[in-house]
């Protein structure tokens, strides 16, 4: 484990038993006794972490965002193609959750495209937060978007090619539509003036005939009949744990990462698009 500062790297140790800590990320990067490297430092470091860590050879685990910008993604394809290393996992953990995958699966192939609908009741940021310094670590949507633009990908087996964004009545609010490649659209309201009560995160989806309805990730219908079929969860189980054993099992047997490098890198540039299309009024292709 490496952080910036000693007492951070021991209180890491104490908490988690590393067999090491240090101040230095060289100390992880060039030890090669190590399979994976995790990223999971502050966004504005993701990108060139990344990149020297693909440089060594290991896979490499990075925690959303990828990137802040264009420029830094074309830095990590150009590291891949360079290395010739594609080992590479971003966390984008909700299309590992069981609730969700099962919605998927009941939903099934309608044989059309499909409009998606995803609301993010995100709350309030707080007075401390580091997502308040947007001209470092990136908007807040920068930071967390990339999960639902994923969640959509990922449903539709499809990837993004347009984005238009118009910012919403409050700061950080963002409405985003996104047309992907088979034609079908998805539409992201990421808001923080709701209830704090309310589900944080609900998916609607539509077509075919079907509907499906994913609640906070507790609940999950769908209508392909007269009558809904609901099944519940009694944890909020947003898939960080499958999404890490996927992760350890690839790295293992040396398999397919557990999501396609060309999937990372457009929800990546769809997600940077967003910021560039509020600054320009004017849909931006991925």
């Amino acid at each position: 484990m490496a952080t910036n500062k000693s007492l951070s790297a021991a209180n890491a140790q104490r908490r988690f038993g590393f067999d090491a800590v240090s101040t230095d990320a060289d100390e992880v990067l060039n030890d090669a006794s190590l399979d994976a490297v995790f990223v999971v430092t502050r966004h504005s470091s993701h990108a060139e972490l990344a990149c020297r860590a693909l440089a060594t050879g290991k896979a490499v685990f990075v925690e959303k965002p990828l990137a802040l910008t264009d420029d830094e993604l074309d830095q990590i394809v150009a590291t891949v193609e360079t290395t010739g290393n594609d080992r590479l996992m971003v966390g984008f953990n909700r299309r590992f959750a069981p609730l969700l995958t099962d919605l998927k699966d009941r939903f099934g192939d309608p044989g059309g495209n499909l409009s998606l609908r995803y609301l993010v009741n995100a709350g309030k940021l707080d007075s401390t937060s580091w997502y308040l310094d947007a001209g470092k670590e990136g908007s807040r949507f920068a930071g967390e978007g990339g999960h639902f633009i994923d969640t959509l990908g990922w449903w539709l087996n499809s990837l993004p090619t347009e984005v238009y964004a118009v910012p919403g009545p409050d700061a950080g609010d963002v409405l985003v539509t996104l047309r992907f490649a088979n034609g079908s659209v998805g539409t992201i309201s990421y808001v923080g003036g709701g209830n704090a009560r309310f589900p944080k995160e609900t998916i609607d989806i539509t077509g075919g005939g079907r509907n499906g309805r994913l609640d906070n990730f507790q609940s999950a219908s769908v209508w392909t009949g007269r009558k809904p079929s609901t099944r519940k969860s009694r944890s909020t189980d947003k898939g960080q744990q499958h999404e890490l054993e996927r992760f350890i099992a690839a790295v293992r047997t040396g398999g397919p990462m557990p999501i396609p490098f060309d999937s990372l890198v457009a929800t990546t540039r769809a997600t940077i698009a967003v910021d560039r299309s509020i600054a320009s009024g004017k849909p931006e292709r991925v």
